[in-house]
C-alpha cells in the first residue's frame, strides 16, 4: 500500500510541476516576432476609395530597409488578402503602386519591412472605405 501512495504522490507532483515547466520551455523556444516599424504611412487618394491606390511608406532614415511588403486584410472573414511589393524611391520612401482596395468596409494594412541583416519590422494601419 505504501508503494501505491508514493506512486500517486509522485504522479501528483509531476502533474503539478512538470507540465507547466514543459509549457514554459515550449514558449521560450518560439522565434521572436517582428520589431515595431516606426514609419509614416499614407494612402492616396485619401480618404480611401474602392479603386487601385498608392501606398507611401516613409521609414526612418537610420533604418536600412531592403524589402517592404504590404498586405491588406478586411476585418470580416472570407475575404482574400491583397498583396503589394514596395519599390524604393530615391528619397528613401517606399511606394506600392496599384494596391487594389477592392471593397468597402474596414481594412487592416500590415506593412512588413526587412533590413540588411534580415531583421523584420512591422506596422499595422487601420482604415475604413465608405
Amino acid at each position: 500500500m505504501r508503494l501505491m501512495e508514493r506512486g500517486a504522490k509522485l504522479m501528483r507532483m509531476l502533474r503539478r510541476w512538470l507540465l507547466p515547466l514543459l509549457v514554459l520551455a515550449l514558449v521560450a523556444c518560439k522565434p521572436p516576432g517582428a520589431e515595431p516599424l516606426d514609419a509614416e504611412v499614407s494612402i492616396e487618394p485619401w480618404p480611401p476609395q474602392v479603386r487601385k491606390s498608392l501606398i507611401v511608406v516613409r521609414v526612418p532614415p537610420d533604418l536600412d530597409v531592403v524589402e517592404l511588403k504590404v498586405v491588406g486584410d478586411m476585418t470580416h472573414a472570407g475575404m482574400i488578402p491583397v498583396h503589394g511589393e514596395g519599390e524604393r524611391q530615391e528619397d528613401g520612401t517606399w511606394v506600392v503602386r496599384d494596391f487594389d482596395i477592392n471593397m468597402r468596409g474596414d481594412w487592416i494594412l500590415t506593412i512588413t519591412a526587412k533590413d540588411r541583416e534580415g531583421k523584420t519590422y512591422e506596422k499595422e494601419v487601420r482604415f475604413t472605405v465608405r
